[in-house]
């Protein structure tokens, strides 16, 4: 039969948690009668068509149930996950006219059931009301079930974001005592991209003149997906001083759809490169990148990074190799991890998963090339989200699960000092704030995420303000608090995406790190030197000294002049609006850009016998920003 039961006492965060499924159905039988967990994560599944699907595309998928040995009793039922992340259409019960409608009918001679679709949480459950089901007996649910045709409105839509192996998970509670356990394989599908919609051309963040450096052009679908398929050819727009880039490139198969060349800068200076397709209307233009003269110019390098990406393991999308690769050959990041979840999504993160995720990193390791780190979130919802990263190639999970680390002073306690450090994100509000109260110690936290997808939680009411604000929590709060933090931004990514934005302004997260080489020690040592800044995603190009000093350093106020000097230099990918020298949470001084660059002097008193805190924030006219790290005057 087809039908509704009430859903009682079940909050969403239990679900979207991988918590076990607690709930109580119109006709269920009082208790269960079979042997605790008897018929549990029994039977098989799967699904039709198998094939993949389009990315965005509407259809009608099948999961059929077949019980196990086993069965399942009266008041036991199934569970069919439809996939919570990111954009499959939610599954409903209320009307065929309307995308994601479902349907559910059992094979029995003695069993009837009764079923509901949570719309917030994609699931369907199914649950046996009489009688029960026996070795062979299915339960069949159609995802975008059209009733013959009669209401094609009612069809689902594939989510937009390319990922194998996309899964549908099924769970069964065989004897009725409500928990749900998975069944061994439950069924997947993969989902492709679509055609090239457009090219993204994407240089490095600085580099000598004559010294090689990597240029990476992929063409992308509409949804920003690696459009695999591409075979165009394409022609470079651009002057006599860059060397090794053809004049134009066809596409191959073995690309799919992104191509890595190696090019020299003969000439120094600020420069942009564009690509066009032949015959075609697709164009990209690169980020800026900043050509120095010489290698001794400056010890250090810039770098981009994206130290803040979820997979499939967890609520994101594409499994590790496949989020990597596309950081590497797509984007052209200099660093990047995967921050799975250690308690969130449909499952925990498991030493399986944990190692695979490690192994993944060793394997995309090339210093001079590609940097990853090991790292995950720990995923606490009374004090706040924490990444936790390891220097090198091993760390332990240490789970906000367990009673034992399920605080940040726990936590902190259990992590090697100088092997291991903590950012925390989305400090403001977001899904959950930050408690401050809890103080970092500096061994451990010497940064903090200040943007991503979620927003800004530079301040409350700051531009591009963190959804769902929590007075006291912002970043700002914590530096009120003597937190001494660099400021860099994370993706935050669920889309399998990382190092391209969401939006080409909207809501995002980049890190520039200035750092002595392109390896794991370099890197880690800029990180805890605080020579790191922020932006939304675009690569705009930020420095800002104070005298030869440069962001995150401390200075001694005796050192320093009574009027302080701050140098700023800025390059960004649209035309520029301002830049705000902020003391202590106070705008002290304004310059405002020509076009896309900046260069200027900004000035403020010096705090006395006080300890401030200097930052810089760049805005764009597209609503783009950029945040150096503080520099602080320290008594």
């Amino acid at each position: 039969m087809r039908g509704r039961f009430p859903l009682i006492a079940l909050g969403a965060a239990a679900i979207v948690a991988g918590v076990w499924i607690f709930v109580a159905l119109r006709g269920a039988s009082e208790g269960p009668k079979r042997p605790s967990g008897f018929g549990d994560g029994g039977g098989s599944a799967s699904i039709e068509p198998a094939a993949p699907a389009a990315c965005g595309s509407p259809g009608t998928w099948t999961i059929r149930y077949v019980a196990g040995p086993e069965g399942i009793g009266a008041g036991g039922g199934v569970v069919v996950h439809f996939p919570l992340f990111w954009e499959w259409s939610p599954p409903q019960t209320a009307s065929p006219e309307m995308a994601g409608y479902v349907t559910a009918v059992c094979a029995s001679d003695g069993a009837v059931i009764d079923f509901y679709a949570d719309h917030e949480q994609h699931y369907v459950m199914v649950q046996v009301t009489e009688g029960e089901l026996v070795h062979g007996d299915t339960v069949t649910v159609v995802y975008g079930d059209t009733l013959g045709g009669a209401h094609p409105e009612g069809r689902a839509r594939a989510d937009s974001y390319a990922e194998r192996g996309q899964e549908f998970l099924v769970k069964v509670d065989g004897d009725g005592d409500r928990f749900f356990a998975e069944i061994g394989e439950s069924p997947r599908i993969d989902i492709l991209p679509g055609e090239a919609a457009r090219l993204l051309l994407t240089l490095r963040g600085e580099a000598v003149r004559n010294d090689s450096t990597r240029v990476t052009v992929a063409a992308l679908d509409r949804f920003g997906n690696r459009a695999v398929r591409y075979e165009g050819t394409v022609r470079f727009s651009h002057r006599w001083n860059v060397l090794g880039l053809p004049v134009s490139y066809t596409f191959t198969p073995e690309d799919e759809g992104a191509h890595v060349f190696v090019a020299r800068f003969t000439s120094p200076g600020l420069i942009r490169l564009r690509v066009v397709e032949q015959g075609g209307t697709m164009e990209g233009i690169s980020n800026p990148i900043l050509v120095r003269s010489f290698r001794d110019e400056s010890p250090y390098t810039l770098l981009w990074a994206d130290l803040h990406q979820h997979s499939r393991l967890s609520d994101g999308t594409g499994e590790p190799e496949d989020l990597y690769r596309y950081a590497r050959d797509v984007a052209n990041l200099d660093a990047a991890a995967i921050t799975d979840h250690d308690h969130h999504g449909l499952r925990p993160l498991g030493t399986a998963e944990w190692e695979w995720i490690r192994r993944v990193n060793e394997e995309f390791h090339e210093p001079g090339v590609f940097v990853p780190f090991l790292a995950y979130e720990w995923t606490n919802w009374v004090w706040g989200h924490r990444n936790v990263y390891y220097r090198g190639g091993t760390g332990e999970l240490l789970s906000t699960a367990d009673p034992a680390t399920d605080t940040p002073n726990e936590l902190w306690a259990r992590l090697p000092e100088g092997e291991a450090m903590t950012i925390a994100h989305h400090t403001g509000g977001g899904p959950i704030a930050v408690d401050w109260s809890a103080a970092p110690p500096e061994r451990l936290e010497r940064l903090v995420e200040i943007s991503s997808v979620h927003g800004s939680s530079e301040c409350l009411g700051c531009p591009g303000e963190i959804y769902n604000p929590v007075s006291g929590s912002f970043v700002r709060d914590a530096l009120g608090r003597g937190y001494h933090l660099g400021f860099l931004g994370g993706g935050d990514g669920h889309i399998g995406h990382p190092g391209v934005n969401y939006g080409e302004s909207g809501p995002g997260g980049m890190a520039g790190i200035y750092a002595a080489g392109r390896t794991r020690e370099a890197i880690w040592d800029a990180l805890q030197a605080r020579r790191v800044y922020a932006t939304t995603g675009p690569r705009i190009l930020l420095d800002v000294r104070l005298g030869d000093h440069r962001m995150g350093e401390e200075i001694p106020a005796e050192t320093l002049p009574e009027r302080l000097i701050f140098h700023v230099s800025v390059c960004g990918t649209g035309e520029l609006d301002r830049a705000e020298l902020i003391r202590d949470g106070a705008v002290v001084d304004t310059l405002y850009g020509e076009a896309n660059k900046l260069d200027g002097d900004m000035t403020a008193e010096a705090p006395g016998e006080n300890t401030a805190f200097y930052y810089v924030r760049v805005s764009q006219m597209d609503g783009a920003l950029a945040w150096s790290s503080p520099i602080w005057v320290v008594p």
